[in-house]
């Protein structure tokens, strides 16, 4: 009887299983591949949907490739126009992959699509919760009128001093391995560099990553190993000393940052502090605060706030966490490609450098003469072209936004209407880049001539958007624009880049013991994508592979 009973109580129970779990997963993955099928896209499957098709272009490429590869390569290969239908469940949410600009500034400008909820997921072990990225809605906007004074090129041409002291011993630097003649990779000493000029210019403090550690520093670079999609172990994130290291490192990044803030409020809140002020961008955000001249508080100038209102420092912190990763990670990686790419073709080297030294003078005073007049910078037309030309061939990210009930994809070819809703729209800004229907049969060359401003009628509106449109667009563009000329301007006359991706040299590199030398992944597969060695791989962001391994050398360029 006890077994019967027994047996009876196990069927129930796998009954109710398959009714609560299996039976409503099936009906959904039978609902997504039904209305996928009425979409543009590669051939789907009833059983894997788009999965199989997105592993056959897998198969061609790296292992550790980015995955905003993929788009472009899918549409070649499936001769699709310039978006699709993806449906990649049950691994991700379907998505629709876009590739024109046109249909791109729908989302971000015409109807200014919500951020995809996948978003703070991926965020929030490195930044916190309610970060200024990912947030929509009355959220977003008070942060935002909070730090938008601070990242206004107004201001940061105040800071364009002490962005170029860091860009001097970022030249020591330099220089000492050009005279070694020793193999390293250009990322950690660019990373290292750009570290600098966002903790100065964000929180007036030195982190001096150029010629030391930081301990906030390295628990937020070690977080980025723990984001989602950053590992091919998938259960990394949850392993006991995964767990531990994350819980870690946040409580380090908040206690370092919260002392800062905190030290910073009090110099501000003091009656005494008017005159003394420092203008960082948290100097600007504070004062906000304080003053209540953005909604984020209701404070009036009569009657500043005394105690930093908790819920506001844990706001400003997670701020303040995602400029120190946005701020470093991005810059850091356009500048590592731009030297390879003016390696490539001396002739767009040959033109920098000419302008370098037809506005800023002679190498041994240019750092002075920037220093001396900031604006100066703004003279450097064909350097902002070579950036904007590095950012379109390798952009740092794409931009996910949230399709809608009610909001449609218009085709501009056809005017046909497409639904989004439940679907990522994934404005993807590798392929858009990439794309001959929008650049041209050299979309694929390094042409910066094209962002001259004589050019400027040729490029779709919303074509270039490294840094996105609309009201969402990047808070801190005017700074990695500004900082990367700089770096360009003190390094291009001086240096040149050989990068070492060969067998023997990643051997060798192999043995300084980073993260790239330890996972064998980053050296599986195919290792070009369309004939390019240095393609990028997703660590946090869009980076070099290997970290660029290089060999620097110093030049006696004469104009």
């Amino acid at each position: 009887m006890f077994e019967l009973l027994q047996s009876s109580l196990i069927q129930t129970a796998v009954g109710a299983i398959l009714v609560g779990y299996v039976l409503p997963f099936l009906v959904r993955g039978y609902q997504i591949r039904k209305r996928r099928r009425q979409f543009p896209g590669p051939p789907p499957s009833w059983l894997f949907g788009d999965l199989k098709n997105v592993g056959e272009v897998a198969m061609t490429l790296p292992q550790r490739v980015h995955p905003h590869v993929y788009p472009g390569i899918m549409r070649k290969k499936f001769k699709l126009g310039n978006f699709m239908y993806l449906d990649m469940w049950p691994v991700s949410d379907p998505m629709i992959a876009i590739m024109d600009p046109a249909i791109s500034q729908q989302f971000s400008t015409e109807y200014q699509a919500l951020k995809h909820t996948s978003l703070p997921t991926f965020l929030e072990p490195l930044v916190g919760k309610n970060d200024i990225v990912s947030a929509n809605g009355p959220l977003w906007k008070k942060w935002r009128s909070m730090f938008n004074p601070g990242f206004s090129t107004q201001h940061l041409i105040t800071l364009v001093p002490g962005i170029v002291d860091d860009a001097s011993i970022y030249v020591e630097k330099l220089t000492e391995h050009a005279q070694k003649q020793d193999l390293f990779r250009l990322e950690e000493e660019t990373t290292r560099l750009t570290i600098d000029v966002i903790g100065k210019v964000v929180l007036n403090i030195r982190f001096n990553m150029q010629r030391g550690e930081n301990e906030c520093i390295d628990a937020l670079r070690e977080q980025v190993h723990y984001l989602p999609n950053n590992t091919m172990d998938p259960f990394t994130m949850w392993r006991p000393y995964g767990i531990y290291r994350r819980w870690r490192n946040v409580r380090i990044m908040k206690r370092y940052i919260g002392k800062v803030l905190d030290e910073r409020f009090a110099t501000k809140a003091a009656p005494t502090s008017k005159k003394q002020r420092k203008r960082t961008i948290i100097d600007l955000a504070l004062d906000s605060y304080l003053t209540g001249t953005s909604d984020v508080e209701e404070a009036t100038s009569d009657n500043e706030p005394q105690v930093m209102d908790a819920e506001f420092r844990e706001g400003a912190i997670t701020q303040i966490r995602v400029f120190l990763f946005a701020g470093h990670d991005t810059t850091s990686s356009t500048i590592c490609y731009a030297y390879h790419l003016l390696r490539k073709h001396p002739k767009s080297m040959q033109r920098i450098r000419e302008e370098h030294e037809a506005i800023l003078g002679p190498v041994a005073t240019t750092a002075d003469t920037i220093k001396d007049d900031p604006n100066i910078l703004h003279k450097l037309e064909y350097t902002l072209c070579v950036i904007k030309e590095v950012l379109r061939l390798f952009p740092a990210a794409s931009a996910p936004r949230r399709g809608e009930k009610g909001l449609f994809l218009t085709d501009p070819k056809t005017g046909e209407k497409y639904e989004t809703e439940g679907y990522m729209i994934w404005l993807v800004h590798y392929g858009l880049g990439h794309n001959e229907d929008v650049w041209g049969p050299t979309a694929n060359e390094f042409v910066p001539e094209r962002f001259l401003p004589e050019n400027a009628a040729k490029i779709p509106e919303g074509a270039f958007r490294s840094f996105e449109t609309g009201a969402r667009n990047c808070l801190g563009q005017n700074l990695a624009l500004l900082e990367a000329r700089i770096i360009l301007a003190v390094t291009c006359r001086q240096f040149e880049f050989d990068v070492m991706l060969d067998e023997k040299s990643l051997r060798e590199i192999g043995k300084d013991g980073s993260f790239y030398a330890k996972d064998e992944s980053f050296r599986k597969g195919k290792q070009d994508v369309d004939g390019e060695p240095l393609y990028q791989v997703l660590i946090g962001a869009a980076k070099p592979r290997e970290g660029m391994p290089c060999k620097v050398r110093m030049v006696d360029w004469k104009p």
